[in-house]
């Protein structure tokens, strides 16, 4: 096996096209469903109008309540298919953020090892530091917290105590 090819100049272009290659399916992606999102919501309300108008000109009570629920029916599909493609977008977003990320969580690390290194710290030190560095890395980063919910608590006397 070849070493020469795993120098860290190698790695590093190879991590960056992989990225840059990631970077491009996900907007193309999330462009695709916004587009086709769009496209349908256009098409619900385009069926809805052109079925409205049939409802309202028809010369029977038959044909008005046909052409209004299939007015209903195919804006309540098109919302649907809406519906479904803004979600894969919005999870193409989610993944174009991980990939902002990246260079983020990176500046982290470089700057605790080179506070690591900088620190006069014994060996016993910097090994458990840098233990702690490598897990936090092999586990990734975590999801922030949920919002936590605002309480106010009443004051006696006043309004809606």
């Amino acid at each position: 096996m070849r070493r020469g090819n795993l120098g860290l100049p190698e790695l590093w272009e190879a991590t960056h096209a992989r990225l840059d290659l990631y970077h491009q399916i996900a907007t193309g992606q999330a462009k695709t469903s916004f587009r086709n999102a769009q496209a349908a919501m256009v098409a619900g309300f385009f069926l809805l109008v052109l079925f409205a108008g049939i409802a309202l000109w028809a010369s029977t009570t038959a044909v008005a309540i046909v052409a209004g629920g299939l007015g209903a029916v195919s804006a309540a599909l098109a919302g649907y298919v809406a519906k479904t493609f803004v979600r894969s977008q919005e999870s193409a977003a989610t993944h174009l953020r991980s990939y902002f990320d990246q260079p983020l969580e990176l500046s982290r690390y470089l700057a605790a090892e080179r506070l690591v290194a900088d620190g006069d710290l014994s060996q016993e030190q910097r090994g458990e530091i840098l233990s702690a560095l490598v897990q936090a890395m092999v586990a990734g980063p975590q999801p922030p917290p949920p919002p936590q919910s605002v309480v106010v608590a009443s004051v006696p006397g006043q309004a809606g105590a």
